[in-house]
């Protein structure tokens, strides 16, 4: 039988070898908890960007000249300057109510055309007209239903 010291001693060793794998566990999930939260969180706030409508635009024209902005608007039924030599392309976006005449330099997305969605980075110049920088169409939708003919 062992002694009261030995026993004592053998039951701190073990109390010691469980607290240390606890100190152990509770680091591992700290560390992974903070890793996990810092990844959602730059992943959230660093690819959102919000974007203006052209009738948010117009009414705030004077204070965001020079500005740079992001826009989301339609391509109006205006014609559409294509310049293929010097890749420059001249439209307008918005609607009935409320239009912005753009300039973008760059090759022409392969989805653009009158009636789609766009949207435009770029700064408002002092004649009014959105010098773009990017230039992006929106995808149609896949999961839009189909309008069938009607009997």
């Amino acid at each position: 039988m062992l002694s009261e010291p030995r026993r004592l001693q053998r039951r701190l060793g073990r109390i010691y070898d469980v607290s240390r794998q606890h100190v152990k566990l509770s680091i591992g999930v700290v560390v992974i908890v903070t890793s996990v939260a810092y990844l959602i969180f730059s992943g959230a706030t660093g690819s959102t960007m919000y974007f203006l409508t052209v009738p948010e635009i117009q009414q705030k024209l004077t204070t965001l000249k020079g500005e740079p902005i992001r826009v989301a608007g339609k391509v109006t039924q205006d014609p559409i300057d294509w310049d293929v030599r010097n890749l420059s392309l001249a439209f307008v976006i918005g609607d009935a109510q409320s239009r912005i005449p753009v300039r973008y330099k760059g090759v022409k997305p392969d989805m653009f055309q009158t009636g789609v969605d766009v949207i435009v980075e770029g700064r408002i110049g002092q004649d009014g007209v959105l010098v773009a920088s990017v230039l992006m169409t929106s995808c149609p939708s896949k999961y839009q239903e189909e309008k069938s003919p009607t009997l």
